[in-house]
């Protein structure tokens, strides 16, 4: 065997002689190699990531800015970046979201500064678009004799086979932690709904299509720009006479959005000529649509639309699982849940008589100021409307502190910062505007920065959107969310409750297309009512 030039015969007795006595050296070292192409364990991401947020709140502390917001932002990349997908991973995707809120109260520290331009109203997920994503595979085929629905109810529906799929979804799927989530936080508005569903003559019943929709939260924001605990989009609010300006937002109000809600509900139900879950459909995708649908079915039936696929997919999900979400709730023990509810909200009212900051309300009263916000979600930026009287909610039975706290409070320390004018921030927010969701696919070359300078948004609203650092980079071929505004047209609310649906003037019973046979009926189980008509 001819050697490599340089390579001599006491170089090739030495290699051989560390072959005989390490055997498995060469094994180890390739094995070594191995565990260091593998992706990092989500500990050591945590860890990683927790260290260098350390670092960045030492760097705030010492009052370096600039260095404390590169470190947050490294941290948040530990996470993005790892190649790990955050929705399988339900150990990392709570961290992440533990360590982005904790660096956005950083963020928004009265010695941070930040412009009051910067501060941004608080929004949580809406729990519709996780329903509305999810698909038919991931729901278990069972039949109506499978599970068994109990109790009585405050309206007449049918039971068909997708309500019995959600029962178990929301009892032995990946919904069940949310429907404990959603039991519990209902303690803080269930007697307020029901006096107002009374009110407005709406079947209690109809409260648990908040946790369908946001899961009790008032700051739930969809990808279709509803917001608060009923889910409203902007137009319908507006129809429903709830106001929506630079400081305030009635959707996120708990009870306006409630008499609005029961209010639309109600309209909706005589429309459909006294069928709920019709209004229901109607409530999650519009009115027009569940119109159009039934005009080319030829039936008023939700479940002859539901069969026939004539309505959307998320709309196919919302009834069902409403239905199935109300059935469990009111039979929690006979589905395996045992949750006390969290206690009802109890404050006291105060009237405001100029701009206050919330932050300053907190300090008077010596309570945190999440405390304050969560009584008043409907305060965009955590203070109330300036040049105006305002009534807020405070903890009940410290009024009077408040009163004589406040009125030894100089007018010039009502608000911490400097705020941007109103009527400049109000040319800024255009409630005849609602957020539209585009998909874009990346080609070569582009970055974060040239897709928001074309698409006229903010680097930081779509990585926000794409849950990413608004430094990562983009790979081509990937699909990026782009928001946009698009123009909603205005409804009067008077207009809007004297419409008449199309087919209450002609009854709906066949198309002319099914004239020639009646289409079958799917299988479905008649629920009584506890009330007699």
């Amino acid at each position: 065997m001819r050697l490599p030039k340089g390579l001599c015969r006491s170089s090739v007795v030495l290699l051989l002689s560390l072959l005989i006595i390490e055997p498995f050296g060469f094994q180890a070292a390739f094995a070594q190699a191995q565990q260091q192409t593998q992706p990092p364990s989500v500990e050591s991401l945590i860890e990683r990531a927790e260290t260098t947020f350390k670092r960045g709140e030492d760097a705030l502390a010492k009052g370096q800015q600039a260095e404390a917001r590169e470190l947050f932002d490294q941290a948040v990349d530990v996470i993005l970046l790892s190649g790990i997908n955050l929705r399988t991973n339900s150990r990392l995707m709570a961290y992440y979201r533990d360590l982005v809120d904790r660096i956005h109260k950083h963020e928004a520290n009265p010695n941070d500064q930040h412009g009051d331009e910067e501060r941004e109203e608080i929004v949580e997920p809406a729990l519709l678009d996780q329903l509305a994503d999810i698909k038919e595979s991931e729901l278990a085929m069972v039949t109506p004799d499978g599970l068994k629905v109990f109790g009585k109810y405050d309206f007449d529906f049918s039971v068909a086979p997708p309500v019995f799929q959600f029962i178990d979804f929301f009892t032995a799927g990946r919904g069940r932690s949310t429907m404990e989530a959603g039991l519990r936080r209902a303690g803080r508005y269930r007697a307020m709904v029901e006096k107002v569903f009374t009110e407005e003559r709406v079947p209690l019943d109809l409260m648990w299509l908040a946790q369908a929709e946001s899961g009790w939260r008032p700051n739930a924001l969809s990808r279709a720009a509803a917001k608060g605990i009923w889910q409203f989009v902007p137009s319908t609010g507006l129809r429903y006479e709830l106001q929506q300006t630079a400081w305030i937002d009635d959707r996120s109000q708990p009870e306006k959005s409630t008499r609005a809600a029961a209010r639309y509900l109600r309209w909706l139900y005589d429309r459909f000529a006294g069928d709920w879950l019709l209004a229901m459909a109607g409530y999650n995708s519009g009115e027009n649509r569940i119109d159009s649908a039934i005009a080319r079915c030829g039936y008023a039936d939700f479940w002859e639309l539901h069969k026939r696929g004539l309505i959307p997919g998320e709309t196919r999900n919302y009834v069902p699982s409403i239905l199935a979400i109300m059935i469990v709730s009111k039979n929690q023990k006979r589905y395996g849940f045992d949750v006390t509810p969290d206690p009802p909200l109890s404050f006291d009212t105060f009237d405001l008589p100029d701009q206050t900051d919330l932050k300053v309300v907190a300090d008077l009263l010596g309570v945190p100021y999440d405390a304050i916000q969560e009584m008043n979600p409907e305060l965009r930026r955590g203070v109330s409307p300036a040049s105006e009287r305002y009534t807020i909610r405070i903890p009940k039975g410290m009024k009077k502190q408040f009163e004589a706290a406040y009125a030894s409070l100089p007018a010039d320390k009502r608000v911490q910062r400097v705020l941007i004018p109103a009527d400049e921030i109000a040319s800024t927010y255009r409630p005849g505007y609602r957020t539209k969701v585009v998909s874009y696919r990346v080609r070569r070359g582009d970055t974060l920065a040239s897709i928001a300078r074309r698409n006229g948004v903010s680097v930081k609203e779509i990585a926000r959107l794409n849950r990413m650092s608004t430094r990562g980079e983009l790979r081509k071929g990937q699909t990026v969310r782009i928001p946009k505004a698009v123009r909603t047209r205005r409804v009067r609310a008077s207009r809007s409750r004297t419409r008449v649906g199309r087919y209450r003037a002609r009854a709906a019973v066949r198309s002319r297309v099914s004239r020639a046979r009646k289409p079958a009926k799917i299988k479905a189980s008649r629920v009584r009512s506890s009330r007699r008509k």
